[in-house]
C-alpha cells in the first residue's frame, strides 16, 4: 500500500470539526504563521462569539481579503474594525495599505498617523505600518520601511518582537541563517515581556525543517510545552512529525490535537489514516465513523472504513463501505482502493467481480501495479479458468523481477491447465512442459528443493501419462535426497515418500530388477508400516 498516495486523499477542506471554543486567537496565530486558510475559517467561525475582540478579528479578516486581492471586502472589514474599537490602530493600518495599493500615498500616511494617535510610541503598530509598506512594494517603499523599523526599534529599545519577525520574513528567501536569528530574537524579547510568540517559533521551525528536522521538531515541542492549548502549536508539531516520517509520534500528536476545539475535520481524517497505517484498525475505524456521523458522504472516511474493515476481516462491512466509496462519480480512486475491493470480493467468493476491480487497479499504472496480475491469475484459478490463470501469471513473470515463488506458482498454473486438458493431447503436453520449465527455474536457487521436485514429478506425469519413466525415477530420487536432509520429512511429507517409493519400486519390478523393487517396497513399508498387504507381498517376493 502506498502510504503517501492514500494520505494525499485523506485531507479534506478546512472545515472546523467542532464549535471553535478555542477562540479567535487561534485564527490570529494561524494568520501570523502564514496558515491563511485555517485562519480564515476560525476567524469567521468565532466572529460573533462573546469573547471575540471584533476589532482584532476584522483586521485579520481584512488582511486575508487583501491577500486574495479583494480590496472592497478588505476595506469593509477594516472599517467594521474601526467601528468596533477606534482605539485599535491596526485597522487604520489596513486602510492605509489599501490607499498605498491604490497609489494614494498621502492618504496612506494620514491613516498610518491616525493609527498611532492613541499611542505615538506603540512599536507594534509601527511594525505593522512597516509591513504594510513591505506588502505593497518592498522596493519602492524601502525608505519608508526602514524608517518605521527604526522608529519601532527606538520606541521599544530594540525589543519589539514584531520587527524581528518582519525582518525575518523580509530575508527568509535569501538568507535563512539571518532570518532564523531574527525569529529567535522575537521569541526571546516576547518572553522577556511575559508572553509567547507562536508565529516566531513556527517560522523558525519551518526554516530548519528540511535541513535539520530534529531541531525543527524540538523547537515545536518547546512551543507546545509553553502553549499547551494552542491549536497552531499542536497542529504544526503533528504535521512536522508526519513530514519527517515519524508516523507513530504523528499519530500520538494528532490524537492530542483533535481534542482542541479549533482542529479541522481534515485533521481527524489524517489521524484516522495514521492509526490505520499503525495497524490500529479499530481505533482508525472509530475515528472514521465519528467523521461520517457528521459528514455521511465523506469519501475519505468511506475509504478508511473499507480499508479498516478489510483489515479486520469484516468483508461484508468492507464491501458495503466500498459501494458507498465508489458511488462518488467524481472521486479520484487509487490502485489501493481497487485492490482492496478486489481482495474483499475474493474473500466473499465473488472472483469474477474481483477480476474487474483488480483490472481497474492494474490499468491505473501497469508498470507500478504489475503485481496485481498475480491477483487476477488467482481469481481465474478460483473460477477454474486455468488457461486465463496461466496467461496472467505468465504475463507477470514476463515483466521481469519474478521470484522463486513466482516461478513455482506459474508451474502450478500450468499443471492445473494441463490436468484440465484431454489426456494425450499436444496441448496438455505443452502446458506440462511449460510448468516443468518454470519449476526447473525455481529449483536452481531454492534452498528447500523437495516440494519443487515433487511438483516436477507431477508435471512429468501430466505430460507423459502414468507410465513411470527413467527420467521420472531420477526426479523422484532427487526429491527423496532433498527431503532426506530433514529426518522429520518422513512424517511431515509421508505422502510424497509413499508416492516416490511406490512408483520407483514398480518401475524396477516392470524392468525385471526384483532386488531393486524389493528395496523400494521395503522403504515404502517403513513409512507405511500399517500396510499389511504390502508386507505380505514383500514376504512372497
Amino acid at each position: 500500500m502506498k502510504f503517501r498516495t492514500i494520505f494525499s486523499l485523506l485531507l479534506g477542506g478546512f472545515t472546523l470539526a467542532a464549535s471553535a471554543q478555542g477562540g479567535y486567537q487561534d485564527g490570529v496565530d494561524y494568520y501570523n504563521a502564514d496558515r491563511f486558510d485555517k485562519a480564515k475559517t476560525i476567524l469567521e467561525k468565532t466572529l460573533n462569539d462573546p469573547s471575540t475582540d471584533k476589532a482584532v478579528s476584522y483586521f485579520y479578516l481584512g488582511s486575508l481579503a487583501m491577500r486574495d486581492g479583494d480590496t472592497a471586502a478588505a476595506s469593509d472589514n477594516f472599517n467594521k474594525g474601526v467601528q468596533a474599537n477606534p482605539a485599535y490602530g491596526y485597522n487604520y493600518v489596513g486602510l492605509g495599505e489599501i490607499a498605498l495599493k491604490n497609489g494614494n500615498k498621502s492618504e496612506a500616511e494620514r491613516l498610518f498617523k491616525q493609527a498611532l494617535e492613541g499611542n505615538k510610541k506603540d512599536a507594534s503598530v509601527m511594525a505593522a505600518i512597516a509591513r504594510a509598506y513591505f506588502n505593497v512594494n518592498p522596493t519602492a517603499y524601502a525608505k519608508e520601511i526602514d524608517k518605521n523599523i527604526a522608529n519601532a526599534m527606538k520606541a521599544s529599545k530594540n525589543k519589539e518582537a514584531q520587527i524581528y519577525v518582519l525582518r525575518g520574513d523580509m530575508i527568509k528567501s535569501t538568507d535563512i541563517g539571518q532570518a532564523a536569528g531574527n525569529y529567535e530574537q522575537a521569541m526571546i524579547y516576547d518572553e522577556e515581556a511575559g508572553h509567547i510568540n507562536p508565529e516566531a517559533y513556527v517560522k523558525y521551525s519551518n526554516l530548519y525543517n528540511k535541513v535539520n528536522p530534529d531541531f525543527a521538531i524540538g523547537k515545536l515541542v518547546e512551543l507546545n510545552e509553553k502553549l499547551p492549548t494552542s491549536a497552531l502549536a499542536q497542529s504544526e508539531l503533528a504535521e512536522k512529525y508526519y513530514d519527517n516520517n515519524q508516523f507513530t509520534k504523528a499519530a500520538e500528536q494528532y490524537g492530542k490535537y483533535i481534542q482542541n476545539p479549533n482542529h479541522f475535520q481534515g485533521d481527524e481524517q489524517r489521524y484516522s489514516g495514521l492509526l490505520f497505517f499503525g495497524k490500529k484498525y479499530q481505533e482508525s475505524l472509530d475515528v472514521a465513523n465519528q467523521v461520517l456521523a457528521k459528514d455521511p458522504d465523506n469519501e475519505y472516511m468511506q475509504r478508511m472504513v473499507m480499508l479498516n474493515k478489510a483489515a479486520l476481516k469484516d468483508f461484508a462491512g468492507a464491501e458495503q463501505a466500498a459501494a458507498k466509496l465508489f458511488a462518488h462519480s467524481n472521486a479520484k480512486f487509487t490502485a489501493t482502493d481497487y485492490t482492496t475491493y478486489g481482495d474483499v470480493l475474493g474473500e466473499l467468493g465473488r472472483p469474477q467481480e474481483a477480476i474487474v476491480a483488480y483490472t481497474k487497479a492494474y490499468e491505473l499504472n501497469p508498470e507500478k501495479n504489475k503485481e496485481i496480475l498475480v491477483n487476477i491469475s488467482s481469481m481465474y484459478t478460483d473460477l477454474e479458468d486455468y488457461a486465463k490463470a496461466a496467461e496472467f501469471m505468465q504475463k507477470y513473470v514476463d515483466l521481469g523481477d519474478a521470484s522463486l515463488n513466482d516461478y513455482y506458482i506459474l508451474s502450478n498454473r500450468y499443471k492445473n491447465l494441463g490436468l484440465s486438458l484431454p489426456e494425450g493431447s499436444p496441448e496438455r503436453a505443452e502446458a506440462a512442459q511449460n510448468g516443468i520449465k518454470y519449476v526447473d527455474m525455481a529449483i536452481e536457487s531454492a534452498a528447500n528443493k523437495g516440494p519443487l521436485y515433487r511438483n516436477k514429478a507431477t508435471l512429468m506425469m501430466v505430460r507423459d501419462g502414468q507410465e513411470t519413466t527413467p527420467e521420472l525415477v531420477a526426479v523422484y530420487e532427487e526429491m527423496l535426497k532433498a527431503y532426506d536432509e530433514d529426518p522429520e520429512n518422513k512424517t511431515k511429507n509421508a505422502a510424497a515418500y509413499k508416492t516416490a517409493y511406490n512408483n520407483i519400486a514398480n518401475y524396477y519390478l516392470k524392468a525385471g530388477d526384483k532386488e531393486k523393487a524389493r528395496e523400494y517396497f521395503t522403504k515404502l513399508l517403513e513409512v507405511d508400516p500399517e500396510n499389511e498387504p504390502l508386507r505380505e507381498y514383500i514376504s512372497k517376493m
